[in-house]
């Protein structure tokens, strides 16, 4: 069935081809069996392929998941293969972004989020997309990210290289231009994140997909500290608890963060904190212990500085007097003392922190 552009008519007796969209490789069709709109695009694949094309097509369109474009037929017109797929509201992130400049960064976060899950979904089922790019990934009125395109050969594509396609999609979204030779600096955890997932040492998707999630939902705490003002002593220690708890995974495994700031601690809507694993951007000098040495005291120290941002509303300083921290002064000082030796042990600390905490919030 030859479709020059403008031309109508009607594919695998049901679908009535409308009009083109796009650039012309997709159109806009009717469903007459279902009443509905579809888009429909033809399945071309190589020379003495396209059998195998159109049997994992297929298979493709048994594949359903939410962040998804479905394909809901492959029908077989006068010998070319089609692909139909549903019709969906929302503009595309290329087109977004051209339009109206990059995303805020809890936007992309969010964006990831969606086409994350389809592709790991994807992936579990044997299905590498292979096409994970802007003009790919739609973006719906109620805030939702779509991931389209499947269905199309993608013979000889691994899974990594849709994560590294994600990575350079999210680069689109929050810069307005792919990675190419030099991706931008990481200044804040989602730009540290992608330059990661862009090296052959990407991080593990589950890894990935929590940041991503924190970074969709939650705050930084240097953003709820300048938007909000300074926690309270015993907010900071339970922020300085959860912190803790979370260095002390890595301590126990041998290994530091190294990262510790408060960019690398978010705050939940239900005020709860977590540390972002590494990459995250190095760390303000504010928040480099004086050792010079990166390794567990430095990152007991950097808790300090960050701890005191918290309560005090402002980084640490050499003779900076502590107006606001009261029963969390005595932690503070002795975390951001300067030989790494007279600072607390983590032990030692927890008891400190789990002082300042109204009783009722000790389990």
């Amino acid at each position: 069935m030859r479709v020059a552009k403008g031309e109508t008519g009607k594919l695998a007796g049901r679908y009535r081809l409308l009009n083109p969209l796009g650039g012309g490789e997709l159109l806009l069709a009717f469903d007459e069996v279902e009443h509905r709109d579809v888009v429909v695009r033809r399945l071309r694949a190589p020379a003495g392929e396209l059998d195998a094309a159109v049997l994992e097509a297929r298979r493709v369109a048994r594949f359903v998941h939410p962040a998804i474009v479905p394909v809901l037929d492959v029908p077989v017109e006068d010998g070319e293969p089609w692909l139909v797929m549903a019709f969906v509201e929302g503009a595309s992130l290329e087109q977004t972004v051209r339009g109206r400049g990059p995303l805020p960064v809890r936007q992309a976060a969010r964006v990831g989020v969606y086409v994350l899950s389809a592709l790991t979904a994807a992936h579990a089922a044997g299905i590498v997309h292979g096409r994970v790019r802007p003009g790919n990934v739609l973006l719906s009125p109620t805030g939702r990210a779509l991931l389209t395109g499947f269905g199309l050969p993608a013979t000889g594509m691994r899974p990594g290289a849709d994560l590294w396609s994600l990575a350079a999609t999210l680069h689109f979204a929050v810069e307005g231009r792919p990675p190419g030779q030099e991706p931008a600096a990481a200044t804040d955890p989602l730009r540290a994140l992608i330059r990661a997932m862009l090296t052959p040492d990407s991080p593990p998707s589950e890894a990935v997909a929590w940041t991503l999630r924190r970074l969709a939902l939650d705050r930084s705490l240097d953003r709820v500290v300048a938007t909000d003002g300074p926690l309270t002593p015993a907010r900071a220690a339970a922020v300085g608890l959860a912190v803790l708890d979370r260095l002390a995974a890595w301590h126990d495994r041998g290994r530091h963060h190294g990262g510790v700031h408060p960019g690398s601690v978010l705050i939940d809507p239900e005020g709860r904190a977590s540390l972002l694993p590494p990459p995250v951007p190095a760390p303000p000098p504010a928040y480099l212990p004086p050792e010079g040495v990166p390794g567990p005291a430095g990152d007991l120290w950097a808790l300090g500085a960050t701890m005191f941002l918290a309560v005090e509303g402002r980084p640490p300083a050499p003779g900076a007097t502590l107006v606001r921290a009261g029963p969390l002064a005595p932690c503070l000082v002795g975390l951001l003392a300067g030989p790494p030796a007279e600072r607390p042990a983590p032990a030692a600390l927890r008891r400190q922190l789990l002082g300042v905490l109204p009783i009722h919030d000790i389990s």
